[in-house]
C-alpha cells in the first residue's frame, strides 16, 4: 500500500506542474482565450487596451541573407533595405521589438503580463490580483 501510495502522489504532482505550465501558455479575457502565438491585434480585440506598456528591442544573429540588396553604411557596416537586418563583420543581426502589457481584470481576477517578441505572444505571466 505504501508504494502505490507514493507513486500516486508523485503522478498527482507531475500532472499539476503539467497543468500549471500549460495555464501560463494561455489567457482568458471574458470569454474569449488568447495564446502563445497570437497577434497584437487578436489581443486588442479579445482582451481590450492594457492598462500598462512597455518596449524595447533586442538583437537577434545570425548569417546575412546576400541575396537581399544593401546599404554601406561605412566602418564594416551595412544595412539590409528590406528586412531590418544590419550585417556588421559578415554577420547579421535582425532588430526584434519587444512589448510587454499588462492587464487588470478586477479585484477577484490576477492581473497578467503578455510578451510580445516581433507582433506575437511569447510568454503569459500571472501577477498578483488586481485593483
Amino acid at each position: 500500500m505504501g508504494k502505490f501510495s507514493l507513486l500516486l502522489g508523485s503522478t498527482v504532482c507531475v500532472l499539476l506542474s503539467i497543468s500549471m505550465v500549460q495555464a501560463e501558455s494561455t489567457m482568458r479575457c471574458g470569454r474569449d482565450l488568447v495564446t502563445r502565438g497570437d497577434n497584437q491585434g487578436e489581443v486588442l480585440v479579445k482582451c481590450g487596451e492594457p492598462i500598462y506598456a512597455t518596449e524595447r528591442k533586442i538583437y537577434r544573429s545570425g548569417i546575412p541573407n546576400s541575396h537581399f540588396r544593401s546599404l554601406s553604411l561605412g566602418n564594416g557596416y551595412s544595412a539590409d533595405i528590406t528586412r531590418r537586418e544590419l550585417i556588421h563583420h559578415n554577420r547579421s543581426v535582425v532588430e526584434v521589438p519587444v512589448e510587454v502589457w499588462t492587464f487588470n481584470f478586477g479585484r477577484r481576477y490576477f492581473m497578467r503580463e503578455v510578451t510580445f517578441v516581433d507582433g506575437r505572444i511569447s510568454n503569459i505571466k500571472t501577477l498578483g490580483y488586481g485593483r
